[in-house]
């Protein structure tokens, strides 16, 4: 066992064998994922404290992660691939008309902000470090499978990607407004954010 300068007892872990590296890298990611849950300020994460919440050296970490940004953009890609397991699912639970894929949509990115306000706000309060060149940009997988559903309840001449992009922009204005507004009357979320999704697409689909 391990004591923080804080008094907090953590686990001392055992050394990794030959081949454990991968599963020591996942553990500090989860280690910095629990401490982010709690706080929602990258700010104030530490690879000191993510050492002591996995229960290694601090230098063990360097064997995986350079830097402090570089475990955060690892964070950010592992929710950011939550967030797309869970956009794709609703899409694919909302049955074959398009527009109830759209609507499903907003509401899989919604609930996961609301469920999660901690993550959310690390995800997109603060900037992404800009990848070395050839690497995508974190999300991209989530904002094509947006894309993907939007494109398919547009007709073939409209700008899917622009329709997508300000999607994108509305729904967090909407989770932004509501966390910081929240004495606001407000209507029912569930109806706001499907108003919200069937005004853009059919304000697209009408402007062509």
């Amino acid at each position: 066992m391990t004591v923080d300068a804080e008094g907090k007892v953590w686990p001392r872990r055992r050394p990794a064998r030959r081949g454990e590296g991968d599963r020591l890298r996942d553990d500090i990611i989860n280690a910095a994922c629990a401490l982010l849950e709690e706080s929602g300020d990258t700010s104030a994460l530490s690879l000191r404290a993510v050492a002591r919440k996995t229960g290694v050296a601090t230098t063990s970490i360097y064997l995986h992660f350079e830097d402090l940004n570089a475990l955060l953009r690892a964070v950010k890609s592992w929710w950011l691939d939550l967030l797309a397991e869970e956009v794709e699912a609703a899409a694919a639970g909302a049955g074959d008309d398009p527009r109830d894929r759209v609507r499903a949509i907003a509401h899989a990115y919604v609930n996961a902000a609301t469920n999660e306000p901690a993550r959310y706000q690390v995800l997109f309060s603060s900037e992404i470090t800009p990848p070395t060149a050839g690497v995508p940009y974190l999300g991209v997988r989530a904002y094509g499978s947006v894309l993907e559903r939007v494109r398919e309840a547009l007709p073939a001449s409209a700008d899917a990607d622009m329709v997508t992009l300000q999607f994108w922009c509305a729904l967090h204005g909407l989770v932004t407004l509501r966390q910081t507004r929240p004495r606001f009357p407000w209507p029912d979320l569930a109806l706001q954010v499907d108003d919200l999704a069937t005004r853009l697409i059919d304000s697209a689909a009408q402007g062509v």
